[in-house]
């Protein structure tokens, strides 16, 4: 059993493939976390040198973990669960081996993220018109209306 991790932490660097790794903490429960790139980073508004703190509101952190999901972030039990899967003391579920890779094209000054939506096109991603077709996004469908 490993000891309890924090959960007041936003972002934690070093570690991952992109560097950063980024924690969100719905009031429903659980931890999201993404492995984040820097237009992840940008998207959600976080620094790129500077570890930061999860919000004392509790709305304020739905919101984020809302923005979290639109960049495929993955839901654990716990942060606990999550490394205990991930070090093999268990085996994954289908539903946690699963990648979730998001791009939010828009007209605005989101270049990069057109840039990212072109990678994941040359890699074949799938893509969809209406985010309410993507099961992993419907919690956060009233986040996406106002967005």
């Amino acid at each position: 059993m490993l000891p309890r991790l924090s959960t007041t932490e936003r972002t934690e660097f070093g570690t991952g493939p992109g560097g950063c790794v980024v924690y969100g903490y719905p009031s429903t429960g659980g931890v999201l976390v993404k492995e984040a790139d820097l237009l992840d980073m940008l998207f959600l508004s976080l620094s790129r040198s500077h570890e930061s703190q999860r919000s004392p509101s509790v709305d304020e952190e739905d919101r984020f973990c809302n923005l979290m999901r639109q960049t495929g972030a993955k839901w654990w039990s716990s942060r606990e669960d999550m490394l205990e899967a991930r070090l093999g003391a268990r085996e994954m579920t289908e539903e946690e081996e699963k990648v979730l890779v998001f791009g939010w094209p828009t007209d605005g000054v989101a270049m990069n993220m057109e840039e990212k939506i072109q990678m994941m096109r040359e890699y074949g991603a799938t893509f969809v018109e209406d985010v309410t077709q993507v099961e992993e996004l419907r919690e956060s469908e009233v986040c996406l209306e106002s967005y």
